[in-house]
């Protein structure tokens, strides 16, 4: 086999479980895209309300740390609209 027929059969083959988080750093400083409230710096009314808050993976399924990121994310969006 050559290189490239290996090459091949691993794209062809592969899969991955990769979940991608920390992409949207969180902070006050220059370099972080959301507040600790997740609204986006510069933009009113956005919220970035995904994994890619989370500062690093989890030992785990991302799919309930980023429920409970929801819900935390829906009570702030709720007290908003009540002031």
């Amino acid at each position: 086999e050559t290189d490239e027929h290996l090459a091949e059969h691993i794209r062809a083959r592969a899969d991955t479980i990769y979940h991608p988080v920390g992409t949207c750093k969180m902070g006050t400083d220059a370099m972080a895209v959301v507040d600790p409230q997740l609204r986006v710096h510069g933009i009113a009314g956005l919220r970035v309300v995904d994994a890619s808050v989370m500062p690093t993976l989890i030992g785990g399924n991302t799919n309930a740390p980023t429920i409970m990121i929801a819900e935390r994310a829906a009570e702030w969006m709720r007290q908003d609209r009540s002031c």
